[in-house]
């Protein structure tokens, strides 16, 4: 599958739609085989830049992480923590659907409303906060920052 169609809006849903429809997993699985590919993490915020017209620097300015780090990751020569997903969700401008999603392409759980950190961010993100300003709720709450544990930091 190309990564343009991973993006795209209605594909997973339509995946399941048609998995819970097939009468065997073979013929489902061999009907969308091309479309059975995950992305790696840096090929799918690589076409996240490419999406929101916005470039590696700029995303990762508004993200609060270091450029020698965020190249790395655009190269996928590092990986992110949970906490770097999260502020680079909050640099494009993601709600909070498409931040659970990139959440899950980076190999991590979403944010769960349970956890009180992640309630926080998830009220943040619902609202358009910016980095800065998630730091300063998180902060009111005696909650750690984001990327506080992380060497993505400027």
């Amino acid at each position: 599958m190309h990564i343009a169609n991973y993006l795209e809006p209605g594909t997973t849903e339509k995946l399941i739609s048609e998995l819970f429809k097939a009468d065997n997993i073979e013929a489902f699985l061999k009907a969308h085989e091309g479309e059975l590919v995950v992305p790696t993490f840096a090929a799918y915020i690589t076409r996240l830049c490419k999406q929101k017209k916005i470039t590696i620097a700029k995303a990762l300015d508004k993200a609060d992480i270091g450029t020698s780090f965020g190249y790395a990751l655009f190269s996928g020569s590092r990986k992110p923590s949970r906490d770097t997903v999260i502020k680079l969700a909050v640099a494009f401008g993601l709600d909070l659907e498409d931040t659970q999603k990139l959440l899950s392409a980076a190999g991590f759980g979403g944010l769960y409303p349970k956890i009180k950190r992640d309630a926080i961010i998830i009220y943040a993100i619902q609202r358009g906060y910016t980095i800065f300003q998630i730091q300063d709720e998180l902060n009111q709450h005696q909650m750690t920052e984001l990327g506080a544990a992380d060497n993505d930091r400027r």
